[in-house]
Order: C-alpha cells, then structure tokens, then sequence
C-alpha cells in the first residue's frame, strides 16, 4: 500500500504535466479505436451480406488488386451446378461507380428470382419483374442519399433507370446500394454475359469440412478462380484491407506520438527526483524495486490515459454515423475484443515508454543522486 501510495503522490506532483501525458495517449488510442472499429465494421457488414444472401461458396476469379474482382463469362455456372452439394448457383455483377451527385456508390446486377434476393425487406414499390425493362430498386440509404423515391429517375453511367422500389438490408453495404437485374447492369458497363461473382448456396446438410473439400475442387478444377466462404471472401476484399492498413498506419503514428510523451514526461519525473531515488537506494531500496516504481507511473498514465482513449474513439465513431455527410457510410464494430485490444495497446505503451526513465533512475549510483539538486 505504502508502494502504490508513493506511486500516486509523485504522478500528482505536476499534475499539469501528467494531464497533457493522458490527453496525448488518449488522442493515440481513440485514433486506435476509432479506425479500427470503423475498419472491422466494413469487414462485418461484408460478411452479413454474404451470409443474409444465403451464399455458402462465393467463385471469382481475383487476378489483380482492384477492389472489385475482373469480371468472368457466366457460363461457368452450368459446370458449378454439375458439382457435388452445389443446390443452387447465382451470378453477380458488382461495380463501384458515380451515381449523379454521390461520387461512388455500389451497383448491384443480380439474377431476378434468384436466392440473393430473399433477405430483402421492400419497403415501397416493387421489385423488377423481368430483364428487359430499364428500372432499379435502391436501398434505403441510398435513396436518402441521392433523394430519390419510387418513379424517380437515376442517371448510371450513359444509361437513365426509374427508381421501381425501395428496400431494407441487415448489410449497411447493401442498404446504401443500387440493385438492377444482371442484364441491365452488364449492358450500362459493357460486361455482356459476364459477372465478376458467382453465388453457390449448398445443401442444408453440408459440413464445414466438405466446404473446404469442394473448394479444393473448385481451384483444382477451373483454373484461375478461387472459392472463399462468406468470412474469407470479406478478409480478402481489397478494398477492406487497403482500409484496415491505412487504419494501422494512422493509428501508429499517433500512438509514436503518446509513446514519445509518456517517456518525456517519466523521464522528467525521474531528474526532478534524483535526490529522493538517491535516499531511497541509500535506505535500502533494490534497484529493481525503483525500476519497478518508475514503470508503475508510466503505466498508470498509460492505463488512465486508454480509458479516456476507448471512450473517445467510440463516441467519435457514434458522432461520426449520426453526421449528415457520414450516414449510411460508415458502420463501427465496437466490441469486447476491441475494448481489450486497445487496453493492451495502452499498457504495452506504458510499458515501453517507461523503460528508459526506469533504466536511467535506477543506474544512478546513490552518492551521486544524493549529491544531485
């Protein structure tokens, strides 16, 4: 108790020091939580779009590091049906492309009457009846985005739809999308009898294990394409990592920044208190045990300095979806798993901090730090 009581007293001993200590790694670690969680968010809503859809196996063919897979001629879906526990086989088109007045919003072209469509809730209208007419229904976020309501005109690339429903997804990606029939979104981008996903949805009775066996088949069999379950597909979308590193690498900057000022600020604190360690050795003290008194200081600032982190990430990103501009585009994943993760972050960064002033302050010889005013 005497220990943590010292501990305590010489952290309040510059107070104003050891505010601005806490404000940095708590800018540092709600950067850290903020972007995380908006990045695993984006992955998540991926992943509950596949599994709404009903997909077991999603096929594409990834050659390139785009965002979205290069499209593919769909008849490759006769031989996909022909596999073992393949039930039933779906075609995708996918683009990301500038809708009037929003600079990039997700198409859609799915096959009419096909399982994609089954999760959907219609909120107004109606749902496409067949290939030929040039309609499109729009998610709900969506619609408030680009302001329009059933019977509106939507500008797509060089081709004008009518808006002839309005529908609601458990998927944020969905909910802000434009859904038209396949071929209406292959002739709008010139990808006649092409999509760039194949949806297969399996039988009920199908394990995990012979997920992974007909997948094998799949790459074995039809060179150039690879099958990902629902998980694997949102792991390895380009555009989900691209987001995730740029997460980290604003996120280490910041937390360089939190390292650099727990460390000035300890560092600080052990010169101010030379004498008083001096005494302390002189009494008896093992140099280990002020080693360890210093690195208690750094990590109660750190540890301090993560809860006000952890709240303020989350409250941005609460603020964040709740703005005008933000809404409907960005979906944060606030979890347990995050909480710890940025805890740790916190401590470790503590702990490294620390590790210099600890060194320093119990080095000093004590005649020396008795001497020192």
């Amino acid at each position: 108790m005497v220990f943590l009581t010292i501990v305590y007293k010489n952290l309040l001993r510059r107070r104003t020091r050891s505010l601005l200590t806490i404000a940095g790694i708590a800018i540092g670690i709600g950067a850290v939580v903020a972007l995380t969680s908006i990045a695993w968010g984006f992955q998540k809503s991926w992943e509950r779009a596949y599994t709404a859809r009903g997909t077991d196996l999603i096929v594409t063919k990834i050659t390139s590091q785009s965002p979205l897979p290069v499209p593919f001629a769909e008849g490759i879906k006769t031989d996909l049906l022909k596999l073992p526990r393949v039930k039933e086989a779906s075609g995708l088109l996918s683009d990301l492309v500038s809708i009037e007045d929003a600079p990039a919003m997700l198409i859609f072209g799915w096959e009419l009457n096909s399982f994609l469509w089954q999760h959907l809730k219609l909120v107004k209208g109606r749902w496409p009846t067949n290939n030929t007419e040039r309609v499109a229904v729009i998610g709900a976020i969506a619609s408030d985005m680009l302001k329009k309501g059933v019977g509106s005109p939507v500008q797509i690339e060089a081709g004008e739809l009518t808006v002839c429903g309005i529908f609601e997804s458990s998927a944020l990606v969905e909910n802000g999308a434009v859904i038209v029939a396949l071929p209406q979104l292959q002739r709008l981008t010139e990808h006649t009898g092409k999509v760039n996903f194949m949806n297969l949805k399996l039988d009920a009775a199908t394990t995990d294990e012979q997920k992974g066996e007909l997948q094998k088949m799949i790459k074995a069999k039809f060179s150039g394409y690879s099958a990902f379950k629902s998980g694997e597909m949102a792991q390895n979308n380009t555009a989900i990592q691209v987001a995730k590193a740029m997460s980290w690498a604003t996120s280490i900057i910041a937390l360089v920044v939190g390292a650099v000022g727990v460390t000035n600020t300890v560092l600080m604190s052990v010169f101010e208190r030379l004498h008083e360690i001096g005494i302390l050795l002189a009494i008896g003290w093992r140099r280990r045990r002020i080693v360890k008194m210093i690195l208690y200081e750094s990590m109660v600032l750190s540890f301090i300095g993560g809860l006000a982190g952890i709240a303020i990430g989350f409250v941005s990103v609460k603020l964040m979806q709740a703005t005008p501009f933000m809404h409907g585009k960005i979906e944060g994943e606030i979890s347990l798993n995050l909480f710890l993760l940025a805890l740790l972050i916190a401590l470790g960064l503590g702990m490294f901090g620390g590790l210099y002033p600890a060194y320093r302050g119990s080095r000093m010889p004590p005649s020396a730090a008795l001497r020192y005013e």
